[in-house]
């Protein structure tokens, strides 16, 4: 058998190579020809639902989506969905991931979500495929990360993948969406918080344009000569203005493993394992601001909470105007909108890993199959 699936299902299989044999992602290759040997013909009960991550069979009520190089090789089966993928797209286009199966390479899988995700969650997809983290292929919202990943691809690569496509349906929306995605997220949080960050207002962020994400800065050698680090790493930073984010999560000061201390000697451990991490951030930002940057930390209940993310917005932009960058009024009256506010809360709830945000998510889905054609072209022409 030979076949090339795409989709959601390929975005599983991804995943899952990524953290298996992430070199497997350089194997590339064209469109295979779909192929049921040594079977006669397409069944159902044929499909390497292992291999593919899947735990039912395909159906005609839950397809499962193929790719092919023409429309003379269609799969004729009602279980399945096909994509024409012919002579309009890049040479290699294509990764053979062993087993006979094919999925498109990150750069082509990007785009061919365009039609499966809503706007902001392929942004989201983007922080993640140029990233070094992976989400967990069954369970991308609650599962387990694989971190310090090789990335899949780079914001450079997928535009110069779409720039080499002479016809790829999908394209403009993936050019507007890689336009907030940044390279070298290194969590699904900091990709959350850079995603609300850079989204343009109207489809539900908060419109503060380009960020960099964990640059090195290397403190001066009279520092590092008294015991400082040599260099330090925020995890985001505007381009606008020196000012950025550090997100520090609930295990970043690990206080239940302090309360959860089996003895005095375990927890006397504990309590000077957290304030060590504790001195050292407020040091790092510290240094951090001697090198002139701002960096505000992030706690998960300013994700969390409601209203949380705009607080921290607000006192953002008070900083980036004492640098003299000029914010903008709207930015600010968007900020004061109940509405405004009530659809960013529920845009960052949809994205959190809890139980709750699966429901939302589903709900911004439904809202979103109901809006008009017309209606969602000029809120994307906003988002260029």
């Amino acid at each position: 058998m030979q076949l090339a699936v795409c989709g959601l299902c390929a975005l599983k299989v991804l995943r899952d190579v990524r953290r298996r044999d992430p070199a497997a992602l350089e194997r590339r290759t064209a469109a295979p020809v779909p192929d049921p040997s040594p079977r006669k013909r397409w069944t159902a009960g044929m499909m390497p639902l292992e291999a593919l991550l899947m735990t039912e069979r395909p159906s005609k009520e839950h397809p499962l989506d193929v790719a092919v190089p023409d429309s003379v090789h269609r799969l004729r089966a009602g279980f399945v969905r096909n994509t024409v993928y012919g002579a309009g797209i890049a040479p290699g286009s294509f990764v053979d991931v062993g087993g006979s199966i094919a999925i498109p390479c990150p750069e082509l899988l990007f785009v061919d979500l365009v039609g499966h995700l809503r706007f902001p969650v392929l942004v989201l997809l983007g922080y993640e495929l140029c990233g070094s983290f992976g989400r967990d292929p069954r369970d991308p919202m609650m599962g387990d990360v694989a971190f310090g990943l090789p990335p899949a691809t780079s914001v450079e690569r997928i535009r110069a993948f779409i720039d080499a496509c002479t016809y790829l349906p999908g394209k403009e929306d993936a050019i507007r969406a890689l336009g907030y995605v940044a390279d070298n997220a290194w969590s699904p949080m900091e990709a959350v918080l850079a995603t609300m960050l850079t989204l343009p207002l109207p489809v539900g962020g908060y419109g503060l344009g380009e960020l960099r994400l964990n640059t090195r800065y290397v403190n001066p050698a009279q520092l590092i000569d008294l015991g400082c680090p040599t260099s330090r790493v925020p995890d985001i930073e505007l381009a606008v203005a020196p000012v950025g984010f550090n997100y520090d999560g609930r295990g970043h000061y690990d206080l239940e493993m302090v309360a959860a201390a089996p003895d005095d000697a375990a927890q006397r451990d504990a309590v000077r394992a957290a304030r060590a991490k504790y001195v050292d951030d407020l040091r790092r930002n510290r240094e951090l601001l001697a090198m002139g940057r701002v960096i505000l930390p992030v706690c998960s209940e300013d994700l969390f909470e409601q209203g949380g993310l705009d607080t921290l917005v607000l006192e953002a932009l008070g900083c980036v105007e004492l640098t003299g960058v000029e914010v903008p009024s709207f930015a600010r009256d968007y900020l004061a909108s109940p509405g405004a506010a009530s659809k960013r809360q529920e845009l960052l709830w949809s994205m959190l890993p809890w139980a709750e945000a699966a429901a939302i998510a589903r709900e911004l889905e439904r809202e979103a199959s109901r809006t008009p054609e017309w209606l969602k072209a000029r809120l994307f022409r906003y988002a260029v």
